[in-house]
């Protein structure tokens, strides 16, 4: 396959130049106290090779975004924008031209984003740290060592192959996973398609880009259609249970309620808690791997001093193996070993009961015949190229994860009225509060402590509050804009930073449908009444943690928004907060749990699957991950999932004539 052309000589000057002044060095009087202050003020963002590895990213961009941007870098660079010309002036030149054309200013933000991502995330050469790390007292992620279990053996088709099996699995995440397992144990010969890639253990965790790149839908945090929220989802073997924040939750009991009143039977009584506690025995959950870092103790400590209910995390973790010096990483890959995702565990078993696996292999459409299923057109991706297959199987789980699942099922002609609607996402708020010491939140696990005082705050609606996993670029290209200098400035805290986030269990709903070259399209807009208020709850709540916990200074995530500090009105700041929108050009939401959108229910009209998993009207398409919600969950989904999984295998086991129509768990 021919390489790209590299960008000219004159487009890599003007990246070095947008970086430097988008990260400049900047002159502070010298203190022998503070040495790495010094260094990070005076480094400028091209001393971490960000504009270079901009200019290679840009370079493999699709065509038509390609000529986008490079002829954005030509405007710039006819305008005078050249490293050698002063900050001032720089800076002066990009408000200009963004206020000239708002196309332009559209790119200059997306450019602003990826070089603040590049200039704190990217590791130095030859192993060496980040040049900024060492200001944030941050390690790097610095594992050595390696898991010990051999990876899953995967199968390379041949060119136009037709493989048949009694069930074929679309996707390998919590709910594909797990069908997979179980069906394979019950004696049925299973495939399973992974668009996703199996990746090394030397590869996994090594760096915060490197996963956004290699293990993530569309390469990371992808904005919806209308630019409201930020997605964010697993794509690799294991799904997201190989990159999520292992947080262990069950279904709320009022939510398992609400599905048992949609029509699914049995989830609200001792055979779903028997699914549920069959999934958390083999995944290893247990909260004996819960330490507590600096944002875990503040958060919990603002929870104390205000009366709020919080618990400890449970974490599935194979205790042997776990490290609370590399357990921060865990949304970078685990390559230790100690996460039990189902890539260590429901599809090793599938494997060694003789499933064969299939990575960078995309659905591309259902097959029918007669009404019902007959397989999937597969494309696989391979060295040699794209390789076309067909699974032929009677049997056909669709578990892509919520924004892929309705889109197979749309290309594919099925589903019905109600595929890709009723979209939740657990939308996320966030702030950060500054405390006087460094608090070295990449230290233990992303995850160990919930506060729930307000799940259920009207309605059997609310949020949790929860802490986010640390990281370098994700943070300086999230962070509200106020100029190189104020952002500089704000990532010299960073040590001493924490943030929170409350994930609200969401009313309203989004939509998946397909764009012009048959890929999912999402939109979602927080209209919903209920909704908004419980964002702007959980955001005087989180304010409130934080400062009672001590933070010296507040800071939102909305452009133009000041910070708060302490002496300062509390409750007058956080009303200043409702002149910004939520979503976009406002409060940014952020979403790593995508439910709903090929629901179950009794209805066709606004159901797709039935109250076991079964498409309406297309026997043999059943609905296996948290597209089969019939309403958001409201806690992190990967158990609701699983156990909601662990059910639906026993009603494809009956569909495919096993005596045995009940497969226990290993």
């Amino acid at each position: 396959m021919p390489q790209p052309a590299p960008l000219t000589p004159t487009q890599r000057r003007t990246l070095r130049a947008l970086t430097d002044t988008y990260v400049p060095a900047l002159r502070r009087p010298p203190d022998p106290r503070f040495p790495h202050l010094q260094r990070f003020y005076a480094t400028p963002g091209s001393a971490t090779g960000a504009p270079e590895r901009a200019a290679d990213l840009m370079a493999g961009l699709p065509p038509a975004e390609r000529r986008e941007a490079e002829r954005l870098l030509d405007a710039l660079a006819r305008a005078g924008l050249r490293p050698e010309v002063p900050l001032a002036l720089r800076e002066a030149l990009l408000r200009g031209v963004a206020r000239l054309s708002p196309p332009a200013a559209q790119g200059l933000e997306q450019l602003r984003r990826l070089l603040l991502m590049l200039s704190y995330a990217l590791p130095g050469e030859e192993g060496r740290p980040n040049p900024f790390w060492a200001q944030f007292g941050y390690p790097g992620p610095t594992f050595a060592g390696g898991s010990t279990k051999p990876p899953l053996p995967t199968l390379t088709p041949r060119e136009g192959e037709t493989l048949e099996a009694d069930v074929v699995v679309v996707g390998s995440g919590a709910g594909g996973g797990v069908i997979a397992g179980e069906l394979a144990g019950a004696g049925l010969r299973v495939v399973v398609l992974e668009a996703g890639r199996q990746h090394a253990d030397a590869d996994l965790g090594r760096s915060e880009l490197w996963a956004y790149q290699h293990l993530y839908w569309r390469g990371g945090f992808t904005p919806t259609a209308d630019g409201h929220v930020s997605l964010i989802a697993g794509r690799t073997l294991g799904g997201g249970t190989s990159v999520n924040w292992m947080n262990c939750v069950r279904t709320p009991p009022h939510v398992r309620r609400e599905w048992a009143q949609a029509g699914l039977q049995g989830v609200d009584g001792p055979e779903f808690d028997a699914d549920t506690d069959a999934v958390l025995s083999r995944i290893g959950a247990t909260d004996q791997a819960s330490e507590l870092n600096g944002t875990h103790k503040r958060m919990l400590e603002g929870a104390l001093r205000l009366g709020y209910r919080w618990r400890r995390a449970w974490r599935n973790v194979d205790l042997a193996r776990h490290d609370p010096q590399h357990a921060g990483h865990i949304g970078f890959g685990d390559p230790t070993g100690a996460k039990q995702s189902t890539l260590t565990t429901y599809l090793r078993d599938a494997a060694a009961r003789g499933a064969r696996l299939l990575e960078g292999a995309t659905a591309e459409r259902i097959l029918t015949e007669g009404g019902r299923a007959a397989g999937v057109a597969v494309t696989v991706q391979t060295e040699g190229g794209p390789r076309r297959v067909t699974v032929r199987a009677p049997q056909v789980v669709v578990a892509g994860g919520a924004l892929e699942t309705p889109a197979l099922l749309r290309r594919s002609g099925l589903g019905g009225p109600a595929a890709g609607k009723f979209l939740h996402l657990h939308p996320c708020g966030a702030l950060t509060g500054l405390f006087p010491h460094d608090q070295r939140n990449w230290w233990g696990p992303t995850q160990a402590a919930i506060v729930d005082e307000f799940a259920e705050r009207e309605q059997g609606f609310g949020y949790l509050i929860e802490t986010s996993q640390y990281t370098t670029g994700l943070f300086a290209a999230a962070a509200a804009w106020a100029g190189g200098a104020a952002h500089k400035s704000l990532m010299a805290d960073h040590a001493r930073s924490v943030t929170l986030i409350h994930l609200t269990r969401d009313r309203g709903s989004g939509e998946v449908t397909l764009d012009e070259g048959g890929q999912p399209q999402v939109t979602y807009a927080p209209t919903d009444p209920l909704d908004i208020e419980n964002f702007w709850h959980g955001q005087g709540t989180v304010a409130r943690l934080l400062a009672a916990a001590g933070a010296e200074r507040l800071y939102a995530l909305a452009p133009g928004a000041r910070p708060w500090t302490r002496g300062e009105n509390l409750e007058k700041w956080l009303a200043g907060l409702r002149r910004f929108p939520i979503g976009h050009g406002g409060h940014p939401l952020f979403s790593a749990h995508q439910m709903g959108s090929a629901r179950m229910g009794r209805d066709p009209r606004t159901s797709v699957a039935d109250p076991r998993g079964e498409l309406h009207g297309t026997p043999g398409v059943w609905i296996g991950d948290a597209s089969a919600f019939p309403s958001a969950c409201g806690v992190n989904p990967m158990v609701s999932v699983m156990a909601l999984a662990r059910r639906t295998a026993r009603f494809v086991a009956a569909a495919a004539g096993q005596k045995n129509s009940a497969p226990a768990s290993p």
